[in-house]
């Protein structure tokens, strides 16, 4: 378990690599993060932080992976701790887009047409799907495509149209 003084340290630790990152981009940004004894959350507010998002998150993906890589190593963390950064809420809204995307598309499921497909995402949305999929009764989901164009199909559980 991680210890006060640990997470003082982590937090503080995280916020100064997030800042130091974020001026040798070139941005200026508030950085708040909050650690607790399994997850680091870094959050990122500004003006004009578009860059980081990029397109359908994909720069998103990579800050929070270079942060996870690089502050897991700082600290030497033990067991090692996932670091989720979001910027300016921006991974909420995608979230509810999704949840909005997954009802509206269920609706479409029926006898004559048993299957889904939702548009290509990154790794971390179509996590979110799934877990969004399991929620509803009757219905699985798997991934398919390649990559960068991986793509989730809801089905009808039983179903073998996909």
């Amino acid at each position: 378990m991680v210890s006060k003084s640990e997470i003082v340290k982590i937090k503080k630790e995280t916020t100064a690599f997030t800042e130091k990152l974020l001026r040798l981009l070139g941005v200026t940004a508030k950085i708040e993060a909050e650690v607790d004894t399994e997850l680091i959350k870094v959050m990122i507010f500004g003006e004009d932080l578009g860059l980081l998002i990029g397109y359908r998150g994909e720069n998103l993906e990579s800050l929070q992976l270079i942060l996870g890589i690089a502050i897991n190593k700082k600290l030497s963390l033990e067991p090692r701790m996932p670091v989720i950064v979001d910027v300016d809420g921006w991974r909420q809204q995608r979230e509810e887009s999704l949840r909005s995307l997954v009802e509206k598309e269920i609706k479409n499921i029926s006898s004559k047409n048993p299957s889904v497909e939702l548009p290509p995402m990154p790794p971390s949305q179509r996590r979110t799907v799934h877990l969004l999929v399991k929620e509803q009764d009757g219905l699985t989901s798997e991934s398919s495509g390649e990559e960068p164009n991986r793509y989730v199909v809801i089905k009808k559980v039983g179903s073998d149209d996909a």
